[in-house]
């Protein structure tokens, strides 16, 4: 893997309501370790490191595990009636 040196930036597929527009998001990559989020055509970037990110993504990935065990239980339930 190439280590990050200088800052890249994309527009990305993803959209956000922002200053009463639908707007893509901007993600920036800025080393060692940021990363930016902000809505296409706004100046206000908020950042994030990448520990925050990957600590953020297993807690999404947990509990949607958990909501998909609550959602099997319940339809075992349901067809045990």
């Amino acid at each position: 893997m190439t280590n990050l040196t200088k800052s890249v930036s994309w527009v990305s597929a993803g959209f956000v309501r922002e200053a009463g527009k639908t707007r893509r998001v901007v993600v920036t990559m800025k080393p060692p370790n940021l990363l930016g989020f902000r809505a296409k055509g706004c100046r206000k970037t908020y950042w994030l490191t990448t520990d925050a990110c990957y600590v953020a993504a297993v807690k999404a990935d947990l509990a949607d595990q958990r909501r998909q065990k609550r959602k099997e239980k319940r339809l075992r339930k349901t067809k045990g009636k």
